[in-house]
């Protein structure tokens, strides 16, 4: 089971995705979990993650990731099986095309 996220490449983000949505409960587990990350800030953009493996803090469902140092993914096209609404966890190795924050689709490999 893939523990951390490295970033390939990046293209900019030419459509809109409505991104999934944690309810409160879910969503204060998930803040706890990235309140105690002490990483340097990185903004969501390739000068900033381009060749680097970041771990994975928190999710939800398997789909909306937020990584160490504030970046946060979408898998929009998983390639793992789920069902109702859930993606199941990326396997080591497994590629995939994200979201990255707003403006970039990022092409990463989970290890």
């Amino acid at each position: 089971m893939a523990t951390t996220v490295k970033f390939m490449s990046f293209r900019p983000c030419t459509f809109g995705n409505l991104r999934p949505t944690p309810n409160v409960t879910e969503m204060e587990a998930i803040r706890a979990a990235i309140e105690v990350d002490k990483t340097p800030r990185l903004e969501p953009i390739p000068e900033d993650l381009e060749g680097k493996e970041l771990k994975i803090l928190s999710s939800y469902r398997s789909a909306l990731m937020w990584l160490e140092g504030g970046p946060t993914i979408t898998r929009h096209d998983p390639k793992t099986e789920g069902g109702h609404g859930y993606a199941g966890w990326p396997p080591v190795g497994i590629r995939e095309e994200v979201l990255l924050g707003e403006n970039w689709i990022a092409d990463v490999e989970f290890v």
